[in-house]
């Protein structure tokens, strides 16, 4: 699934690179231009953002800060961790609910060149929240079973390793 991501985003970034470029021939050369290239290529680059975002936190590439929390007993550690996962799962929530909401919202209003539903956007949104909820309460689940030793510490720290051929 990961590597489809990663093809989806390299996809995205070849078509938004012809769009664009092409528009911008278009119009010097010939004078004219591709109607549709603005929006589709605002389309890809959103879905871009998002796909990025959830290979990002599969990687666990976001920013985090642990010089504090690696002093602290294999025990505190795990607890720390969990009670994180849990703040993060609290927000992808909220992300899963406000993203779902203006998606069914989107569905109504279409984009003004070529008619896609509004609803594309925002489901970028919806999607990447529901992807890192998922990958969160894998995380979740192996943290609570793998015991707090010091020989374990890094097992909970980076437990969506596991998941590499998903």
């Amino acid at each position: 699934m990961f590597r489809l991501l990663t093809v989806a985003i390299a996809f995205s970034m070849l078509l938004m690179l012809l769009l664009v470029f092409g528009n911008v021939v278009m119009r010097y050369v010939f004078n004219s231009g591709i109607n549709i290239s603005e929006e589709v290529a605002r389309m890809c680059f959103v879905w871009l953002i998002f796909i990025g975002a959830v290979l990002a936190f599969r990687a666990k590439q976001h920013l985090a800060i642990s010089m504090l929390i690696t002093r602290f007993s294999p025990r505190w550690q795990k607890i720390v961790h969990v009670l994180r996962q849990l703040i993060i799962l609290t927000v992808l929530g909220l992300l899963i609910e406000g993203g779902w909401a203006q998606t069914v919202i989107g569905l109504s209003t279409v984009t003004p060149v070529s008619g896609v539903p509004i609803a594309v956007f925002s489901g970028a949104v919806w999607f990447c929240a529901t992807a890192m909820a998922v990958m969160t309460l894998i995380d979740l689940w192996i943290a609570l079973r793998t015991p707090a030793t010091a020989e374990n510490t890094a097992t909970f720290m980076t437990s969506l390793d596991y998941i590499e051929d998903i």
